[in-house]
């Protein structure tokens, strides 16, 4: 009867371990959502706005999926942007990798922030690298030199015309 037991408590065991071993898997999976945003003149730039985008995610949540520790999203984004005064239009396509990690409150966000074309193709403006954030304050921890984390002080000008004070 001993043996038993022992035997019992064994397989039990093994299987709660299995359990907790299965539940600390990572969650895996894709989403992929669609929208648009305007400013009029004045708001975000000395011109009327426009933008649509496609944001495709790859992702993974480690820890509980309802509450992860951790996680880890790869984004492509598709985005137009459009001058509405003059129709001057810009597009990019961005490759995007957010790692947030819940222990200190942090997420980097490293790949290609800004990789403008024009209707012809032509690149008119690259900017890459990595920048961190505090996610309780949101205060830019660390940002690489060539990154403007300012979204007007790029986007205005690349379209021709300025941020609005």
């Amino acid at each position: 009867m001993r043996r038993l037991t022992m035997i019992s408590s064994l397989v039990l065991s093994t299987l709660a371990l299995s359990a907790t071993a299965a539940w600390a898997e990572p969650t895996h999976g894709e989403v992929s959502f669609s929208g648009t945003f305007s400013a009029p003149a004045g708001q975000l730039c000395d011109f009327a706005y426009y933008q649509t985008f496609t944001i495709d995610d790859r992702f993974s949540a480690f820890g509980d999926p309802n509450n992860p520790t951790k996680s880890l999203d790869h984004f492509t984004e598709y985005v137009t942007h459009t001058n509405l005064d003059t129709g001057y239009t810009l597009s990019e396509v961005d490759h995007l990798t957010v790692a947030f990690d819940a222990s200190n409150s942090r997420f980097k966000q490293v790949g290609l922030f800004f990789h403008l074309r024009d209707a012809a193709g032509n690149l008119v403006l690259v900017q890459a690298g990595q920048a961190l954030f505090d996610t309780n304050t949101g205060e830019l921890l660390k940002v690489t030199p060539n990154v403007t984390p300012d979204f007007a002080a790029v986007i205005c000008p690349a379209l021709g015309g300025q941020p609005a004070i």
